[in-house]
């Protein structure tokens, strides 16, 4: 059996203990190994056989649009005509507009289904994956940037938030990842930026000239978040004005539309962006002659469009903020470590962000390397998604029962579906209601008996091989003392061992 070490490893930093994973650490023998074992996964974490993008949602979603007005004016021509057609026409006439109807809600069903499978896709890439740090950094940065499914439009275009904007930088600078999110149509979308436009833009100008002042205007929604949620942190100081320069700086940030002819996805409108310097946070930003780290994202994007270069050099410049590296780093610890996470750990953490102008990887280096986050004592309960994907690793399977998007959704931790873009709460009180617990508990007593019919295995032995040595007696004796495997291995999945990491 690998070294305790080896299981704190893949359960405090993976989604617990499978069989290939068990192989992968049987060599492990101190926590320096198990600190070296997962230092070699912070890399590309490449997510395959990606099927549906955004700009396939958005094509898809216009197109669904198109049929519906079909549909609406088919309904209408067919109420016009009910009194002027005899009964058996008109059934023909309600055949023909349900047809039209069918057609609708199959194209709906299947975005649907397509965006469903994408979220469940990438969690459970958790199971199969080596690379077992990367699988928890993109729930807890898919988390950071929540985006919520709160139409039709956002349904199925907030999962590729993760593929395109949260994945590909997850071994990169917190700059890319910021910059890739806030330019991405679901987020985008979902802070209504995209219609965001300058007072004294040439649009903004034009329509006060119309005295259309209340048909559009400057959104402070994306600005905001980006001070309060995405970088900063709520008490770092900064001010209203702040959010309004922000605000205006990235004015114009837009999606293309579709049915003007347009490419989907980001398209920046200079006719709507607010022209002149901006000031946050004590600094100047002019409208051009801006420099930027060499070989950032936010140096690529102002060199393909300048205009939106302020914009840009106003986010770069809030991921490298202290304050910016202090609550992201706090975050990320308290994620993976505990909810009373250590002030010292927070301190190194922020002393690398700022060293490294905020590379993921050196940060996640230092909370690897640090003793704080080894200690022996489970102290950080684990969410749904954390709970459920480390059931199937303990019981060897790759999938949940019921499904994981109707687990979690049971659970209250649906993909993308918190409602707020502070995304869900990561303290064990948000877990812990009567709620809650008994919707854990139905559903461990559920998939128990699945797994027991399907495998039958024993308890004690899959309890053995997902903690190893964190397996406590009073655990081990629960289970030797169940009534039957099913109770045995709802007991092992319930118990203090299992539900802290």
């Amino acid at each position: 059996m690998a070294n305790e070490f080896a299981y704190l490893a893949m359960n405090r930093f993976g989604y617990g203990a499978n069989a290939k994973l068990n192989s992968a650490v049987k060599n492990i023998a101190s926590m320096s190994d198990a600190q070296s074992w997962l230092v070699k996964q912070l890399g590309p974490y490449p997510l395959p056989d990606v099927k549906w993008s955004s700009e396939q949602a958005i094509r898809g979603y216009y197109g669904f649009k198109q049929i519906q007005d079909k549909e609406k004016q088919a309904a209408s021509n067919n109420n016009a005509m009910q009194d002027m057609q005899a009964e058996g026409q008109n059934s023909m006439q309600a055949t023909g507009n349900e047809s039209t109807q069918m057609e609708s809600k199959k194209i709906r069903r299947s975005m649907l289904n397509a965006s469903r499978t994408l979220a469940k896709q990438n969690a459970l890439l958790g199971l199969k994956t080596q690379q077992v740090l990367p699988s928890r950094l993109l729930e807890f940065f898919s988390n950071h940037f929540s985006v919520s499914r709160a139409n039709f439009a956002l349904t199925i275009l907030t999962p590729t938030l993760e593929t395109e904007a949260i994945a590909p930088y997850l071994h990169t600078s917190f700059s890319d990842m910021l910059v890739a999110v806030s330019t991405h149509p679901a987020m985008l979308l979902y802070l209504n930026n995209e219609r965001s436009m300058g007072p004294n833009s040439p649009m903004g100008k034009k329509r006060k000239a119309r005295k259309r002042a209340t048909s559009g205007g400057l959104n402070e929604n994306l600005a905001r978040e980006i001070l309060e949620l995405h970088t900063l942190g709520v008490n770092a100081g900064y001010q209203q004005k702040d959010v309004g320069e922000l605000a205006r700086g990235i004015t114009g940030w837009s999606l293309g539309n579709v049915k003007r002819g347009e490419e989907p996805g980001f398209r920046f409108r200079k006719f709507m962006h607010e022209p002149g310097s901006r000031a946050l946070l004590g600094q100047t930003y002019p409208s051009k002659d801006l420099s930027f780290r060499e070989g950032s994202l936010a140096l690529t994007l102002a060199k393909q469009t300048p205009a939106m270069a302020q914009g840009l050099k106003m986010l770069d410049d809030l991921a490298l903020h202290p304050a910016t590296a202090e609550h992201v780093s706090r975050k990320i610890a308290k994620y993976f470590i505990s909810d009373t996470v250590s002030d010292e750990l927070v301190a190194a953490m922020k002393q690398t962000w700022l060293q490294s102008k905020g590379d993921i990887s050196e940060v996640m280096k230092t909370l690897i390397l640090s003793p704080l986050s080894w200690q022996k004592n489970a102290e950080k309960f684990k969410n749904p998604r954390a709970f459920v994907l480390s059931a199937c690793n303990a019981c060897g399977v790759n999938r949940s029962s019921p499904d994981l998007f109707q687990a979690l959704e049971l659970m209250g931790q649906g993909f993308f579906n918190s409602g707020s873009p502070a995304g869900y709460p990561d303290e064990q009180a948000a877990w812990i209601g009567a709620s809650a617990l008994n919707a854990r508990i139905e559903w461990a007593s559920h998939f128990a008996d699945v797994i027991i019919k399907r495998k039958d295995p024993e308890p004690l032995t899959l309890a053995r091989r997902a903690l190893g040595p964190l397996l406590s007696q009073a655990t081990a004796t629960a289970i030797k003392r169940a009534e039957s495997k099913q109770q045995a291995l709802a007991l092992l999945l319930l118990s203090p061992d299992f539900q802290r990491r």
